[in-house]
């Protein structure tokens, strides 16, 4: 068995049988998310099909992300959006990504 040590956007997993300590970067970065107007006909297929609700309407019915932070980077939004007119894309970041195991001494 191994214990775990969290942390608010670490984990700490110790090993049996060695001395080092694992660190499991626990932190996700919400995706960039682009909504082209011009192409955008305010269907609201995108909102409605979100399944994290970070999608809503506006006034003229045009979707706005919400709250990008809850996104789950799922894609349904991008895929069932009739006028090709969002997109969703991973950050690019320098760090190490969600999951990724670095060893310390």
């Amino acid at each position: 068995m191994h214990s775990l040590c969290s942390k608010k956007y670490h984990r700490f997993v110790v090993l049996p049988g060695r001395c080092k300590i694992i660190k499991v970067n626990m932190k996700k970065e919400p995706p960039n998310i682009d909504i082209y107007k011009a192409w955008c006909k305010g269907c609201g297929i995108c909102a409605a099909f979100c399944p994290a609700k970070v999608l809503a309407r506006d006034e003229a019915g045009y979707p706005y992300v919400k709250d990008a932070e809850k996104c789950i980077n799922c894609g349904w939004c991008e895929m069932r959006c009739p006028d090709f007119a969002i997109t969703v894309s991973k950050k690019s970041t320098n760090e190490n990504k969600p999951g990724e195991y670095l060893e310390k001494e």
